[in-house]
Formats: structure tokens, C-alpha cells, sequence
């Protein structure tokens, strides 16, 4: 049975056993509504039999009715930050403060006595989830939502119209917002869907219509968002789902472990949209060899660049000078073998002209092996964790940040968990470090960014956390990111760009 939602119908049966040999007087079995915001129905299916005692290992067993009522307190957490850029949780129930979680919305208690002496044994509610092969788990009930939503991209990020003061070379802007629709009521379910966007936005459809037929269905609902102007600000888009009488606003995450309770964690069906001035070389071809996995790739789509995700075959006989850049995601040192074993065929893009950019990497990533001069990635690499921590340009005049976006302190504002991770200890001279940075009572970390020209090519070690930015939305790392992928294109006299060849492109999506 999977968790119920408010208007359902179940049973709940109860079973109450005297395993021991002292005589259980008077047992009497109910079942309680610990959810103090509503009243649950809760009936006895068929006569009563309880009995003046509980015989030794004579199960008594009870069957109740139980309805939801339609105001029913959503299972969640009594706790929750809206941003997590927020430091702290908000405690909405301060009875649960100091609660791991909170109370199961009905209780099973049975009441008895001993020797004349009330006694009292209290159980949640359960009920059976299959997790197949390896049987059923039993957890708590919980009630959710009829219908749950959910947007992706949650932070997308499109060009301003504007850049200082001056109309960009534009046109209006189109990102694309896919609404995931799951459905939780047995049974037949229909309803629509829509969109809230800002003032003289549009949406394409401007509604769309949903049909399940059973509990646990999902389906992907993609609208098209028509941007004529925007601001250096962040946007609000909403999503609606009208089912059943009642509109729906949130979804879920569902956290599941075999050895652990499930969770529900809520988010508003809400997306957020924020202008960015960013440039790129036009028509980019990229590899990407994905390592643990992340959302890099999806933050290099929306940039207008055309990815393709590297296998075992690619690496080893693919043609690689098709690509403008290669990347290689977080970890993939790590993770990936194919990756250390035809190595050398990265080197050789690289010497012919390719760029090469290895993102943030543990020390499975041997410098001395791997990259084109030496260096050095220990087991106890630094990182630097605030991320809000000095940022120090130590090439102001280098390519990579002046083109085609020029890099300032300011793009490492608004930063989201951490600066970055596993910097370099060493290096040889032949790399350039771009930046430094450093938490509080930290030297400065210079190993971060490394660049080194090798053959006709460029390579970059880049240990900032593109993984944990491009997700949020922070302006900043895109305009690194363009300029990274755009380093073959923008430097050099064979492969430099004219200003006016370069293109300001919509980013859709982060997620």
C-alpha cells in the first residue's frame, strides 16, 4: 500500500498477542489520530470481540474503517529553509523541536491490565512498501498530496535584454519549463495544468490537460515561456494543477533507504529565472566524459552549445577533433578507467589544437600521469569550503578572462556551498594559476584554476564547483564556463573571433 492522501477510504487491521503466562485482563484495541489539525474517521469494521482476557499466545485481532479527512496535516518535516543559502531551518512546530521527526498521524494502542495494574503499549500505523527483490519494507503511513508538482529547471538563467544601458543584439527569449505531474489517488485522476508568469510573458501552451489512471503515475508536461524583456533580477514562475475541486502548488522528494524511514521533503512548484549578460563563441561542439554524474552537461546545452556525452568507444577510437572543447566531469579520474586508459589520446587533441578542461578531481588524477606537464593532487588536497571566501585575479590580463566575457571579482558573488575542491599542491612552470582564494586562517590557494598551453592546444584543470553553481543559477559561473569552452575559439591568431562574431545566447535550463 503506498502512502494514502486526504478523501481515501483503508482498512487497518491490529493484532494483539499475550506472549507470556501472566494472566492480560481486560485488553481493549483502538486506533488514534495523533494529527491535531484535523479529525480522521475512524470505525470498527464488524462486531467487536474483545474479551475480558488475552489467553497466552491467542491473538485478538482488530479490523477498523479509516477515512482521511480532506484537511489532513501532510506528512513532512517539522523543519525547512526555503534557499540552501539559508544558514538556518525554520521550526514549524515547536513540539517537535528536538524530534528527529514527526509523530505518525495514527497510532495503534492497546489497553490492559495486570494484576489490576493499567498498562499501555503504543504502535504507529504501518503499512507494507515492496522493494523488490528483496521483499517489503515495513514504514510508517504517511499522507501526501493528491497531486504533486515539480519544475525543472528549479534556477534557469536567460540574457538581459540590456547590458549597460545599451540593447543587446537579441531576440526575445524562449527558455522551456518541464512540469513533472505525479499522481497519488487511486483510482481515475484528471485535472490541468498551468502556468503564473510575470507580466507580458507568455506561455505556450497556456494550459494543459492530465489524465492518470492509477496511483504512482507520473508524466512530464513541457511548456514553452516566451520572455520579451528581463532584468537583472530574479523571476517567479508558478506552477497550478486543478484536480478534483483543488488546486495543487508543491511536490516532493521521496528519500528512501532500506534500513532507514522514508522522508518526504516539499518544495513549492516554483521556478525562479534570472537575467545574465553572457557571450559565447558561436556553433561549440563538446565532449563530455561524465564521471560520478552532475548537471554540467545540462548547463552546457542551455548555452547553446551542442553536447555529446564521451563512452568507453568514443575515447578509444572516436574522432575527437571534432569537438571545440572536451570536458571531464567531476571525479571521472575516479570512476572512469576508459578514461586513464586511452588518456593519452586527450593529450593528442590537446597537442593538435583541442582544449581540454578537466573539472574538480580526487587524487585517482595523477598530474604526473595524466596531464601534459607535472604536478601534484594529494590524498589531503585543500579546498576552500566558504563560499563567500576573497577571490584574488592573479592574471587579470590572460585571454580566459577577457574573453568573451571579462571576469571580475563580482562573478564570485552569490555563490552556493563551497568555492571549489582538490586543488593542485604543485605545479609545474609551464602552467599559468588564474585565481587564488582561501578561507578564513587559510593560505591562499592558488592550484585551483591551472592553465598551460601544450602543443597547438589548451589545457585547464579547473577544480571550482561548476557542479554546485550551475544548478542555482549563479551568473558568474556561466560567463566562466563560456569562456572556458570559447578559449580555442577567442585566442590565438589562428582561431581568434571578431567581437561582433560572438553570440549572446538564452541558458533554459540548470537542472
Amino acid at each position: 500500500m503506498p502512502a494514502v492522501v486526504p478523501g481515501q477510504a483503508f482498512e487497518v487491521r491490529t493484532v494483539f498477542v499475550n506472549r507470556g503466562r501472566v494472566e492480560v485482563t481486560r485488553p481493549r484495541v483502538a486506533i488514534e489520530n495523533k494529527d491535531g489539525n484535523s479529525n480522521w474517521a475512524i470505525a470498527v469494521a464488524g462486531a467487536s470481540s474483545d474479551t475480558g482476557a488475552a489467553t497466552s499466545n491467542q491473538p485478538i485481532v482488530r479490523k477498523f474503517t479509516v477515512t482521511v479527512p480532506e484537511n489532513a496535516t501532510l506528512t513532512r518535516p517539522h523543519f525547512s529553509r526555503t534557499s540552501i543559502q539559508e544558514a538556518r531551518y525554520t521550526v514549524v512546530d515547536e513540539g517537535q523541536r528536538y524530534q528527529p521527526s514527526g509523530d505518525s498521524p495514527l497510532e495503534a494502542v492497546v489497553r490492559y491490565e495486570v494484576s489490576e495494574v493499567p498498562v499501555e503499549i503504543r504502535r504507529p500505523v504501518t503499512r507494507l512498501d515492496p522493494n523488490l527483490p528483496y521483499g517489503y519494507d515495513t514504514r510508517v503511513l504517511a499522507v501526501v498530496p493528491a497531486i504533486g508538482l515539480t519544475l525543472t529547471p528549479a534556477n534557469a538563467v536567460a540574457p538581459i535584454r540590456q547590458a549597460q544601458g545599451k540593447p543587446l543584439n537579441a531576440p526575445t527569449k524562449k527558455i522551456k519549463i518541464n512540469v513533472e505531474v505525479l499522481n497519488n489517488r487511486e483510482g481515475e485522476s484528471e485535472g490541468t495544468l498551468t502556468l503564473k508568469v510575470p507580466t507580458a510573458w507568455k506561455t505556450t501552451p497556456s494550459s494543459q490537460p492530465f489524465h492518470f489512471s492509477r496511483a504512482g503515475e507520473r508524466a512530464l508536461y513541457p511548456f514553452d515561456v516566451v520572455i520579451p524583456s528581463l532584468e537583472n533580477r530574479e523571476y517567479r514562475i508558478e506552477a497550478t494543477a486543478s484536480s478534483g475541486g483543488r488546486e495543487y502548488h508543491e511536490g516532493y522528494t521521496t528519500i528512501r533507504h532500506r534500513d532507514l524511514e522514508t522522508r518526504y521533503l516539499y518544495r513549492d512548484a516554483v521556478a525562479s529565472v534570472r537575467g545574465v549578460d553572457v557571450k559565447i563563441a558561436p556553433g561549440l561542439k563538446v565532449g563530455y566524459v561524465m564521471g560520478v554524474g552532475d548537471d554540467v552537461p545540462s548547463g552546457l546545452a542551455q548555452i547553446g552549445v551542442a553536447v555529446q556525452l564521451l563512452g568507453e568507444q568514443d575515447l578509444a577510437t572516436g574522432d575527437l577533433s571534432r569537438f571545440n572543447a572536451i570536458m571531464t566531469g567531476t571525479r571521472a579520474y575516479a570512476v572512469r578507467e576508459d578514461l586513464k586508459t586511452y588518456n593519452r589520446r586527450l593529450l593528442e587533441y590537446v597537442k593538435g589544437g583541442g582544449n581540454l578542461i578537466v573539472l574538480y578531481n580526487t587524487q585517482e588524477l595523477v598530474p604526473n600521469l595524466y596531464a601534459p606537464y607535472p604536478g601534484k593532487l594529494s590524498a589531503g588536497a585543500e579546498e576552500v569550503s566558504e563560499e563567500d571566501s576573497p577571490v584574488e585575479i592573479l592574471a587579470p590580463e590572460d585571454p580566459v578572462l577577457n574573453t568573451p566575457n571579462r571576469i571580475t571579482k563580482a562573478d564570485f558573488e552569490n555563490w552556493v556551498e563551497q568555492r571549489g575542491s582538490k586543488f593542485w599542491d604543485a605545479w609545474d612552470p609551464q602552467y599559468t594559476p588564474l585565481i587564488a582564494t582561501w578561507d578564513k586562517g587559510q593560505q591562499p590557494q592558488k592550484g585551483g584554476w591551472l592553465h598551460a598551453r601544450y602543443g597547438k592546444g589548451h589545457y585547464t584543470y579547473f577544480a571550482y564547483a561548476f557542479h554546485r553553481q550551475l544548478p542555482y543559477g549563479v551568473p558568474g559561473a556561466y560567463r566562466l564556463l563560456a569562456n572556458l569552452l570559447s578559449l580555442n575559439q577567442t585566442s590565438g591568431a589562428a582561431g581568434k573571433l571578431r567581437a561582433s562574431q560572438l553570440t549572446s545566447v538564452p541558458i533554459n535550463s540548470v537542472r
